[in-house]
């Protein structure tokens, strides 16, 4: 799904590898001009950006199709020194992190619908994980389940892996 204009719309496969290309494009033009800036600049100024599952979602979404151009996209990630970082929570906290979230929505919910969105959320985090294995873009991995956010800042900043 795709966020337009406050709209949620669903993407082809093909929607998806267009997004996908135009994002890295910018990102390309970005890391041109913080290199025109010089090394003293580059190093003080980076280029840093946080795109959340970027192509995992596409890797996700259209498991069983074909790879080539979404291992073009991660190619080019890979030659910007993209890293993917992929949050995750365990089985355990599952209900109380989705419930959450909009807990007005979860008021009026059976338990069925709970189950369900509980193991449709652990499918799709075992996808993703399954996915950033065979990716090209080097993944961290983390935990989020003690919703500690200076550490994961810090462990994104740092390039650490905690799990």
């Amino acid at each position: 799904m795709n966020n337009k204009h406050g709209e949620y719309v669903s993407l082809t496969r093909e929607g998806h590898i267009e997004l996908l290309k135009e994002r890295v494009e910018m990102l390309k033009k970005l890391n041109e001009w913080a290199i025109q800036l010089g090394p003293a600049s580059r190093g003080s100024r980076g280029l840093f950006y946080v795109l959340e599952r970027f192509h995992l979602n596409h890797r996700a979404a259209f498991v069983d199709s074909d790879l080539d151009e979404i291992n073009k996209i991660e190619e080019q990630l890979e030659s910007l020194g993209a890293r993917c970082i992929l949050l995750t929570i365990s089985p355990e906290v599952v209900e109380e992190r989705i419930k959450s979230r909009q807990p007005e929505e979860w008021i009026y919910k059976t338990e069925e619908e709970v189950r369900s969105s509980v193991s449709e959320l652990l499918r799709i985090q075992n996808v993703l994980r399954h996915q950033a294995q065979i990716s090209r873009v080097p993944t961290i991995e983390i935990n989020t389940d003690d919703k500690n956010w200076d550490e994961y800042v810090r462990v994104i900043m740092e390039g650490n892996h905690i799990a």
